[in-house]
């Protein structure tokens, strides 16, 4: 159903809504209050990777974004994902993926239970 809607609609914010509503009551429930600190090499902070994700992400949206020239020669990360959205199957494979994404990230959050020996 998202996937048949127009982006930036009120039936497509509404149906966008409801996973992450779902998701952030998943991670309030599934999630510890507190995570226990695994060992550490020294010198290594354990969110790096991510930062340095998010920075080469956000320099390359900024640097297309701000390049003189049009969008095909510079193209940011939500002018292809229109061009994809284009295509009502790979719209919906893309909603599906970020659903699955989403699910796994909670996932590997959650609170692991130990196993009872009977």
């Amino acid at each position: 159903m998202a996937a048949s809607t127009t982006p930036f609609t009120e039936p497509a914010n509404v149906l966008t809504a409801i996973p992450l509503l779902a998701m952030l009551v998943a991670l309030a429930v599934r999630w510890p209050l507190r995570t226990e600190s695994p060992e550490r090499i020294p010198g290594q902070h354990r969110y790096r990777l991510w930062v340095i994700v998010f920075g080469v992400f956000v320099a390359w949206e900024l640097y297309n974004y701000l390049a003189p020239g049009s969008r095909a020669d510079h193209p940011t990360f939500s002018s292809m994902t229109d061009a994809v959205d284009r295509y009502y199957g790979l719209k919906v494979l893309l909603f599906l993926t970020w659903l699955v994404v989403g699910w796994l990230i909670v996932g590997s959050g959650s609170q692991r239970r130990p196993v009872q020996a009977s």
